[in-house]
């Protein structure tokens, strides 16, 4: 889809003279949608934004494209909550291998 977007090699510069890379905006309002930012845009007066299209993303697109970050979101929050407990294990483990005495075999001597 995107190799026949006119649109996706196009030079956009902000009026800094920069050249913008195109983005893709996951917010909840325009999942999917792509656009241009100045990277000064919050720190400066420059304010440059473009959104690559004239319209939203299409209603079914945006409810499949929301459903699929949300989906993202809780398998990241889920692989840290997992991460975290086998961490936790692993010091476990090693706390209890610590504590561990080893028998010394009869043959052994102090």
């Amino acid at each position: 889809m995107d190799e026949h977007d006119s649109m996706i090699n196009a030079e956009v510069r902000c009026k800094h003279g920069i050249l913008l890379q195109m983005q893709t905006s996951w917010s909840d309002r325009n999942p999917g949608r792509r656009f241009w930012s100045c990277p000064h845009y919050e720190a400066t007066n420059c304010n440059f934004f473009r959104w690559r299209d004239k319209e939203r993303v299409d209603e079914r697109s945006r409810f499949i494209l929301l459903k699929l970050v949300n989906r993202i979101k809780e398998l990241e929050e889920k692989y840290e909550r997992v991460k975290m407990q086998l961490e936790q294990l692993d010091n476990f483990n090693i706390e209890q291998s610590k504590q561990e005495k080893i028998p010394l075999d009869e043959s052994e001597s102090l």
